[in-house]
């Protein structure tokens, strides 16, 4: 597939965490996927939109960056959402899998759904 003229072959995750009662564990779990281990900002990767539910106590995070390195910026938040999720305590009228449910991949621009 070809690339575009500013060379982005973006898509987009919708994270699903099983936490949105607590709003600082839900930022601390999206800034993961947008700073490293050193507080510096991944210049490429963007948390497009936190959509919180308090009944289900469910979170979406909406992380996009190109494709190639969208798995490291969902990797980090994943890491942070199992140290910071107590799934001991966690309540909710949805039912989990666990502190992560759902890992869906959106292709964006110039992206197949095959990859």
């Amino acid at each position: 597939m070809s690339s575009t003229k500013v060379g982005f072959r973006l898509a987009a995750c919708l994270l699903n965490i099983s936490e949105a009662r607590k709003k600082d564990i839900v930022e601390k779990i999206a800034k993961a996927a947008l700073y490293d281990d050193n507080g510096q900002k991944h210049s490429q990767a963007a948390v497009l939109n936190i959509f919180s539910d308090y009944d289900y106590n469910r979170s979406v995070i909406t992380i996009a960056a190109p494709i190639d390195m969208l798995d490291n910026y969902v990797i980090a938040a994943c890491t942070e959402a199992f140290r910071s999720i107590d799934m001991a305590i966690q309540e909710g009228i949805h039912p989990c899998l666990g502190a992560v449910d759902l890992v869906p991949i959106y292709p964006l621009l110039d992206v197949g759904v095959e990859e």
